[in-house]
């Protein structure tokens, strides 16, 4: 059975870093290279970040050209569709 990662929560500055190491960690089990922006961008008042991720051997991007928030970078690395 499929181990799942719940999209953390965002509360606090220190659950921010910790959702950006638990991406990057879940891209490197998929020997992807995950690029950040490294800003907080404030979305519907929460601090987000875009992501891109490409292919560690190839290194040619998978994600969307304008770059995934934080849920939705964690979706794609889980492959799962929930909101």
């Amino acid at each position: 059975m499929k181990k799942e990662t719940p999209a953390l929560c965002v509360h606090s500055a220190k659950d921010f870093k910790k959702q950006g190491k638990v991406i990057t960690k879940l891209a490197k089990k998929q020997d992807l290279i995950a690029i950040t922006n490294r800003v907080a961008l404030f979305i519907d008042g929460k601090p987000c970040r875009r992501w891109w991720f490409a292919d560690k051997t190839t290194n040619v991007l998978l994600s969307v050209e304008y770059g995934l928030i934080d849920k939705e970078a964690i979706n794609f690395l889980t492959n799962e569709m929930r909101d």
